[in-house]
């Protein structure tokens, strides 16, 4: 597994985990159905760099919930 910094994490991935998310349409835990679910927006390493560091991509994209 490659280990993606979080901090090169755009607001666009972090949208599309976002709607996924909140969508209820799969266990987050299941990276390859969250990075089919965004049309491969992001990938299955960058799905877990999120779930691990949500709270500081929140902070960083704080409108993305807003929406």
């Amino acid at each position: 597994m490659v280990k993606t910094n979080w901090e090169i994490i755009q607001e666009d991935e972090f949208s599309a985990f976002e709607d996924v998310r909140s969508s209820g349409a799969t266990n987050m835990w299941d990276t390859r159905m969250v990075a089919e679910l965004t049309d491969d927006v992001i990938t299955r390493d960058q799905v877990l760099t999120i779930i691990s560091n949500y709270d500081e991509l929140m902070k960083k994209y704080p409108q993305v919930r807003e929406i």
